[in-house]
């Protein structure tokens, strides 16, 4: 890639961002006058407003009518997707990076539109189902400030580029996990839990597993739960491993490459390259040592809270300290947990967390296109006396920086 196309996607990442913060300013400025707004127009059609201009109507902008193809991992969604639709096995007659649901789940538009768009497509309206199930399952003072907090949600950089430009599922996790709280407010049994978990498990990515021992600690009825689990997800395994052996296990065998942003891209450069990647596995079993570890003390902690407000902190934990503990983790994962950090917290009156917030995300849109187009480097310390791999390390410590930021807010804070 030439340094002209290079800055050329680094610019126009920024400058949606940079619009995005605009927009958001705008909005928090009429605040009162765009609340008032919604309660007049009512909640669905207000939502579908907020949902149509930032998300379908830049869909149809880039992908229509500029004819614009996907980019990132949706090719290989689609590829993957086109496989499924065939009705090939999964693992063994195809690779695949999540769990065993996903390639049929996203095969189902191809039906309509055999192309990488229609996947893209899929994940941008999971994302807004999945945001009116956490504005339901988390509401604010009223309609109208839920629906406020909604666009604000929909203005943040990292969701919108990574979800209408990237086609990232990430918040599929936590749209089971939201679930989770749901059918908890509906005084569902820990059974019905226990299988929205296991489903949960099978269509997304095999890190939501790190939900499920936190669960089974503060359930109190932690044998329905198991078996919940148990009914969901043992067919399928025993389907795959009679048809296929291990193969199921693609996903964690795959996963074994250095990302960035975490503290290991960032400590590197500062002690001369000792060697850290020299065993991959043994620092993916470290840091998820360590997430378990926190995530499990903080549960033993947090004994009292109901589930509802349990849900958002321990979410934001696991994922906060996975940023931070696993060399595999890169900065598209903010947007895991952008939803319960705006929804699922009392942050919406901190001036001063917004600005983070936003600034962060920003520089968090910015830096997995630098640093993919720069070859992905684990950079060293020689790395830092040139102009580009400079400006990617410091991309990198903004956002982690941002995300040591949020860990504390919400270790400090107390959930809605």
């Amino acid at each position: 890639m030439t340094d002209y196309e290079l800055y050329e996607v680094v610019y126009n990442k920024a400058y949606i961002s940079a619009t995005l913060c605009l927009l958001a300013l705008i909005a928090f400025r009429f605040r009162n006058e765009i609340e008032s707004f919604f309660a007049r127009f009512g909640k669905g059609k207000s939502f579908f407003l907020i949902a149509f201009f930032l998300r379908i109507l830049p869909f149809l902008v880039v992908y229509v009518y500029y004819g614009y193809d996907a980019q990132s991992d949706v090719q290989i969604f689609w590829k993957s997707a086109q496989e499924a639709a065939k009705l090939k096995l999964v693992y063994r007659d195809f690779e695949s990076l999540y769990s065993p649901f996903f390639a049929y789940i996203t095969a189902l538009p191809l039906v309509f539109w055999d192309t990488a768009r229609a996947v893209t497509l899929l994940m941008i309206l999971i994302e807004m189902a999945v945001l009116w199930l956490t504005m339901k399952t988390y509401p604010d003072r009223s309609s109208a400030s839920t629906l406020f907090k909604g666009l604000i949600y929909l203005l943040l950089p990292a969701p919108y580029i990574f979800c209408v430009l990237g086609g990232q599922e990430d918040i599929w996790m936590w749209g089971f996990a939201c679930l989770v709280v749901y059918a908890w407010q509906k005084k569902k049994s820990d059974l019905v839990l226990g299988m929205i978990t296991g489903l949960g498990l099978l269509a997304t990515k095999a890190f939501f597993v790190l939900l499920l021992p936190l669960l089974f600690l503060k359930l109190k009825n932690k044998g329905q739960f198991v078996l919940g689990n148990a009914i969901v997800g043992l067919p399928v395994l025993l389907i795959l491993y009679i048809s296929s052996g291990t193969s199921f296990l693609m996903p964690i065998r795959l996963a074994q490459e250095p990302m960035a942003v975490n503290m290991w891209s960032v400590i590197n450069p500062l002690i001369w390259d000792y060697g850290i990647t020299a065993d991959i596995k043994l620092l993916n079993w470290i840091g998820l040592f360590v997430i378990l570890t926190i995530a499990i003390w903080q549960t033993l902690k947090d004994k009292t809270l109901d589930i509802q407000q349990f849900m958002p902190k321990i979410w934001m934990l696991i994922f906060g300290v996975m940023m931070v503990v696993q060399i595999g983790a890169y900065a598209n994962y903010i947007f895991i947990f952008a939803m319960p950090l705006i929804f699922g917290f009392n942050f919406f009156k901190n001036k001063t967390f917004l600005i983070i917030t936003f600034l962060v995300q920003s520089f968090a849109t910015v830096q997995p296109s630098f640093w993919f187009r720069i070859g992905k480097p684990f950079l060293r310390f020689d790395n830092l006396l040139g102009a580009k791999f400079a400006v990617e390390y410091t991309l990198e410590m903004v956002v982690f920086v941002g995300v040591i930021y949020w860990l504390t807010k919400v270790l400090k804070s107390e959930t809605k």
